[in-house]
């Protein structure tokens, strides 16, 4: 089971002093006097503040999908003529921007009345001050969320009681963040280490330790341009690395997998901390998420359902080089068939601008029903270690230009990218880069939509491929798509491209397989062992007497062509401190994708709006007719939508707080 869930049940009634913060009357409130008594009470507490960023409002839906899509790394792929933040086509008045606005104040409040209460009961004072620790840190991450998408906010550090006092000013970003700072670090020093919670879930020192280099970094960034904070930035960083709690698990995807199979802990321990969602919200407990049901590989059907509303550009897929396992993970190399049992079917190799977000896979969900357009218990990384060694990198080229560590640090994050160890030096890699069909053949089954492929020859091993088989129209029964499924390494020249299980003497095929010899396509009647003679007739069935088993001549089998590539792998040593800079800031998009840290560094860099407008020419001339609806974001994005405008909802009760410049 989850680790937080069991504490949930009482929680949207307490640890609140209001429905909509600022705005309305406290419906729910339940007094001091009668909470907060018992060590129990607090976690109670405690867990209606982690549940504060778990709404369909917070990383639910909005905060981890609408409020982060419009990157160079994703656009909105809805054609739609609604409003939409992602879309830069946002109002003052949107309703999606003030329910976050009003969902991370929630939160705020649930700590500030659990923070003035910490000390009424009686209880051991360490396992109070981890409550304490998490509850300033949680407190502390909300107003990060707030400062960095709106600006100068109402900072409020104790609990709203009365629903009339809502003239509240603006509070300086400046004092904000030294808030953040003060308030993670005093948490530093009361939570757990991650050893000790053995979780994700909850929020440990080395999470403090993080969190503090990604708001020390973005201090250091505009719209502050603190640079005394990179220094601060990078020693945070190095103090999670010589904390040895964490380090980059091998294989990149099972990242994600953990997350949606409730795998808290393995040997690397890759995620520092993670937003955590349970069920599918058909029961008692209602903690499901739904960004995966519009991030996820689009299919509309009852198994895995997902709209697939994030569509990666095509400037991120060409940033990924040749051998990059990380590119067919993030962005999905297949779609699903329209049936109600999955089937997948891979996207041409030459089309890199109708695919979709593949990072979290439905289909590997564990525990509860899949069910069509309602809620998963995926969870989402807030901090990995990778996120902090790309940091440290940065940090330390800033300070100090391109030296041996950050040349390790940012090293390592391309080593596992490749399928190689981390710590062990590599220079190079090539590897077979794409499969083409040569032929479509015929006569393939569609009824196994899936063919293998092998690759022999061409000086290099492991290279392997799946093809797609056309279901329906002109290409049923033919060979339409050619996916890598694994690229290989040290290939010298071309490979030789298979498609199909070959014919081989002696050996059992079951029914229904298809195989070929020469140029001949075949399929297997009935299960069996095959002789030592091949089938050869160009129709009709083989005598089983003389093939063994018997073999019905289906077609010509496809042929297909491989080409090569080869990336550097390491960055070498000798590099400029302006190249470095561009290599880790396309490292961070290569490796962070979709988990809504893009937006804020182009923000804190300064390129939000020529990056995207770069974007807008590269999707232009590679978005189909039907597809130009994805240009909106690049068409619409302004210097003003670094910042969310201030609700006009909020407005109208806070008279003490004002619209962001650039909005009014």
């Amino acid at each position: 089971m989850k680790k937080i869930v069991g504490t949930l049940f009482v929680l949207w009634l307490v640890g609140t002093s209001c429905n909509k913060f600022l705005s309305s009357k406290p419906t729910d409130f339940v007094s001091p006097a009668q909470f907060y008594n018992t060590p129990t009470e607090l976690n109670e507490a405690l867990a209606g503040v982690y549940n504060s960023l778990t709404t369909v409002n917070t990383y639910g839906l909005l905060q981890s999908f609408y409020l982060v899509s419009g990157t160079d790394e994703g656009w909105y792929k809805l054609n739609t003529t609604t409003p939409f933040p992602g879309n830069y086509d946002i109002a003052t008045s949107e309703p999606k921007i003030y329910a976050t606005w009003s969902d991370l104040y929630t939160g705020i409040n649930r700590a500030n009345n659990l923070l003035a209460n910490i000390d009424k009961p009686s209880m051991d004072e360490t396992a109070r001050g981890v409550i304490k620790g998490e509850a300033l840190f949680l407190r502390a991450y909300m107003y990060y969320l707030l400062v960095t998408q709106w600006g100068n906010v109402p900072l409020l550090l104790t609990p709203t009681t009365d629903s009339r006092d809502v003239n509240n000013p603006p509070t300086p970003m400046a004092q904000i963040y030294d808030t953040i700072l003060a308030n993670m670090t005093t948490a530093k020093d009361l939570v757990n280490t991650f050893t000790t919670n053995g979780t994700t879930v909850h929020v440990s020192k080395t999470a403090c330790e993080a969190m503090l280099a990604r708001v020390c970094l973005k201090m250091a960034g505009q719209p502050l341009n603190d640079a005394s904070k990179l220094s601060q930035a990078r020693d945070w960083c190095d103090s999670v690395m010589l904390d040895h709690e964490h380090s980059l698990n091998p294989n990149y995807s099972q990242v994600f997998i953990n997350e949606s199979q409730d795998i808290y802990k393995d040997a690397y321990n890759e995620v520092i901390w993670e937003i955590e969602f349970e069920g599918n919200n058909q029961g008692v407990v209602q903690l499901g998420g739904r960004w995966t049901i519009y991030m996820g590989v689009r299919n509309v059907n009852l198994n895995y359902y997902s709209y697939g509303f994030m569509g990666p550009t095509g400037y991120l897929y060409k940033l990924y080089g040749a051998g990059d396992l990380r590119r067919d993970w993030a962005i999905a190399p297949y779609n699903y068939y329209a049936t109600n049992t999955p089937t997948k079917v891979y996207i041409s190799p030459t089309d890199i601008y109708s695919r979709t977000e593949g990072k979290w896979r439905r289909e590997y969900e564990v525990g509860y029903p899949n069910l069509a357009n309602e809620f998963n218990s995926t969870n989402f990384p807030v901090l990995r270690y990778a996120d902090v060694l790309l940091m440290f990198a940065e940090t330390e080229n800033e300070l100090n230009g391109p030296t041996q560590a950050a040349l390790d640090a940012v090293n390592a994050v391309r080593r596992r990218a490749y399928g190689f160890p981390p710590n062990t030096p590599v220079s190079s890699v090539s590897v077979v880069s794409s499969i083409l069909t040569a032929s479509g053949g015929k006569g393939y089954l569609t009824s196994a939509p899936l063919i293998p492929v092998t690759l022999t020859g061409g000086g290099g091993t492991g290279a392997t491929g799946t093809a797609s088989v056309g279901q329906s129209g002109a290409t049923a029964g033919t060979v339409t798509n050619i996916f890598v499924s694994n690229p290989g390494l040290g290939y010298t020249s071309t490979p030789a491209v298979t498609i199909g299980t070959p014919w081989q003497a002696n050996t059992n095929f079951a029914a229904g397989t298809q195989v070929f010899y020469g140029s001949n396509l075949y399929t297997v009647t009935t299960s069996g062992s095959s002789s030592s003679t091949p089938p050869t007739q160009t129709s009709g069935a083989s005598d089983p007497t003389v093939t063994g088993i018997t073999f019905t001549y289906a077609g010509v089998p496809a042929t297909g062509t491989a080409t090569t590539g080869s990336s550097l792998v390491d960055i070498a040593a000798g590099v400029t401190q302006d190249s470095l800079r561009q290599m880790i800031r396309d490292e961070r998009a290569r490796e962070l994708c979709f988990e809504g840290i893009r937006k804020f560094d182009l923000i804190r860099w300064g390129i939000l709006v020529p990056q995207l407008k770069m974007v807008l020419a590269d999707q232009n001339a590679g978005l189909s007719t039907a597809l130009k609806y994805g240009l909106k974001a690049y068409q619409n994005v302004q210097p003003k939508h670094v910042w969310f405008p201030i609700p006009d909802m909020e407005l109208q009760l806070n008279k003490a707080m004002t619209q962001n410049p650039l909005w009014q």
